[in-house]
């Protein structure tokens, strides 16, 4: 009996000892539960975000901008910034290890101080600056696991820093616009703003063009930052953006600019433009504005003057448009170049309508030829008083006046052509020697264009076509060439043009060895935007064709409200240097075959 009661005594004593060792056990796991899932657990995730793939953005490159020959006018440049861990260069006592510079088998010690001090010989900074960076980061934020060394260095400077091999040191690329021709062709091209967003010109209008489209990439870091080896992974490659080629040619537009800032200094003038077409194609070759901005320094330049003011700043364009009045006399048959005129200087045709000549003359007989010759508002308007107002509203409008252009700036003007129904009097008078209305220096271009080229008006272009990063072309379209008036009538108008030049005051200032030209003058008055009154100076124009025997281009220069000197010689001056420099350009050969010019007298 005692010895079975032994037994089961001890029976049950075995039973508490491992129901209370199951307990302590489970007691064990729960402590160790609860510190993993409530203490350990921040610690844990930190741990294993720094081994998670980190997501990396691979900027594309914004495309170029290239002039007719391929001459890079705008393009992106690759740019570095360098960063450090500052957190890490205090691992190990500031120490890290890498291989024998000397090419031996070990290691070297290289401490944080003796790589701010290599760092520093790379890119000008003394080590104490970078001791402070480190430092000023861990001041802020004791796990500082980012701060910025120095910014946007070039890849040479990059490529050394690398060479360096110190674990803690970083680099990120981005890109930079650069313009590597400052101000030329600067008012076309346009600038970027802040983060190099596009703000004018060719930079917005092609935008999308230009626009690449970035890729990624992932890679798994260690626990300092560093990608593990091996690791990095290529989601989506970067797409580049391309290149938009224009239609200027970089050495003309510089020489271009040049000769209207001359004249526009010269004469003390508040602005000057300057224009080249070609005849055939309408593709201007140079679009020079005084004062063009240059886009790697935006601020540095004139704040009206940084846009393209030769597509959205009309002015009134006067007496150029009197051979719009003259090709429209011819095409519809009421006049010739021998039609003969007695012309005053003055002339009242109705109740209060009046206007007259620039100079005071006797009354003249004058041919039509004669009338372009002198400049005359009498006679153009007496002759052109046999079209109707809608008539000449339409030719107008056939050689672009009123309407927009689309040759590729983001904006573009219409000028002003008010519909004839809204015409007074007086203004169906002016119109026809080129006022009360007003035209953008290209859309003046356009209408010797049409003259030149057949009677056919071809949409003026500035920008020819993107070419994507596959090398796919893009031809951009600017409308369909109008037909403004016949070929008779334009060999005509061309006869009366260079008569015109032949016969001026000016054509010993106008003259080029060996080309004949044709053109027009234009003196203008125009509204004070404060007052709504026409000032008392004016901006004179000149609108030429070169060579006047096979029609090549045409230029047109303004000059404006010039006030120490004549704006007029001004504006012939630059047009004959642009001209000059055109026919070196694309080495134009000279005339052949002696003019005759139409009789201006009977």
């Amino acid at each position: 009996m005692g010895s079975e009661n032994l037994t089961q005594r001890t029976s049950r004593l075995r039973r508490v000892l491992a129901f209370a060792l199951v307990v302590i056990a489970s007691l064990v796991f729960f402590v160790r539960l609860v510190d993993v899932q409530l203490v350990s657990a921040s610690a844990l995730n930190e741990d294993a975000t720094d081994k998670r793939a980190v997501p990396v953005v691979i900027p594309s490159m914004r495309g170029d901008v290239v002039d007719r020959n391929g001459e890079i006018l705008a393009t992106t440049d690759a740019r570095y910034d360098v960063q450090l861990s500052p957190k890490n260069t205090k691992l190990n006592g500031g120490k890290f290890w890498r291989a024998d510079p000397d090419g031996g088998v070990g290691t070297v010690e290289v401490t944080a101080t003796e790589a701010f001090a290599e760092i520093g010989d790379v890119t000008g900074q003394r080590p104490s600056e970078i001791q402070t960076i480190v430092d000023d980061a861990l001041k802020e934020n004791a796990k500082s696991d980012f701060a910025y060394v120095i910014r946007s260095v070039d890849l040479t400077v990059m490529n050394r820093l690398k060479s360096l091999n110190i674990p803690w040191l970083t680099f990120e690329s981005h890109h930079t616009r650069s313009y590597p021709n400052g101000a030329v062709a600067g008012n076309i091209i346009g600038f970027s703003g802040f983060e190099d967003v596009p703000q004018s010109g060719v930079e917005v209008s092609q935008d999308k063009c230009l626009t690449g489209v970035d890729g990624s990439e992932s890679y798994e870091r260690s626990a300092d930052g560093v990608a593990l080896p091996g690791s990095v992974v290529v989601t989506q490659k970067a797409v580049d953006g391309g290149t938009v080629a224009l239609t200027i040619d970089r050495d003309l537009q510089w020489q271009a600019q040049q000769a209207i800032n001359e004249q526009v200094q010269k004469v003390s003038a508040e602005w000057g433009l300057l224009v080249i077409m070609d005849v055939k194609t309408g593709e201007l070759v140079a679009v020079a504005e005084d004062g063009s901005v240059d886009p790697n320094d935006v601020d540095a330049s004139d704040p009206t003057k940084r846009e393209a003011r030769s597509f959205v700043a009309p002015y009134e364009p006067g007496s150029t448009f009197k051979a719009i009045t003259a090709a429209a006399l011819v095409d519809q048959g009421l006049a010739t170049p021998e039609t003969q005129n007695a012309t005053p200087d003055y002339l009242e045709p109705e109740p209060d309508v009046r206007f007259g000549d620039s100079f005071p003359h006797p009354i003249m007989q004058w041919t039509l030829a004669g009338i372009l010759t002198q400049s005359s508002n009498v006679g153009t308007a007496m002759l052109g008083n046999q079209l109707s107002p809608e008539i000449r509203y339409d030719y107008l409008r056939k050689f672009g006046i009123g309407e927009a252009t689309n040759a590729g700036l983001p904006v573009e003007d219409s000028g002003m052509l008010a519909p004839v129904e809204d015409w007074d009097r007086q203004t169906a008078y002016n119109t026809m020697f080129g006022q009360g209305l007003s035209s953008t220096i290209v859309q003046t271009a356009g209408v010797y264009q049409a003259i030149a080229n057949n009677g056919e008006r071809v949409p003026p272009s500035v920008v020819r076509a993107c070419v994507g990063a596959d090398g796919a072309e893009e031809v951009l379209e600017h409308g369909d060439p109008v037909q403004a008036v016949t070929p008779e009538t334009s060999d005509t108008v061309m006869q009366m043009l260079e008569t015109v030049v032949d016969q001026a005051w000016f054509n010993e200032i106008i003259a080029i060895p060996g080309y004949r030209i044709a053109g027009k003058t234009g003196t203008a008055e125009q509204v004070d935007p404060n007052t709504g009154l026409y000032r008392s100076d004016y901006v004179n124009t000149f609108a030429g064709i070169f060579p006047a025997d096979d029609p090549q281009y045409v230029a047109v220069a303004s000059v404006a409200f010039a006030s120490n000197g004549d704006g007029s010689e001004a504006a012939i001056t630059a047009f004959r240097d642009a001209a000059e420099a055109t026919i070196r350009t694309f080495h134009i050969p000279p005339s052949t075959g002696e003019f005759v010019p139409s009789p201006t007298e009977y």
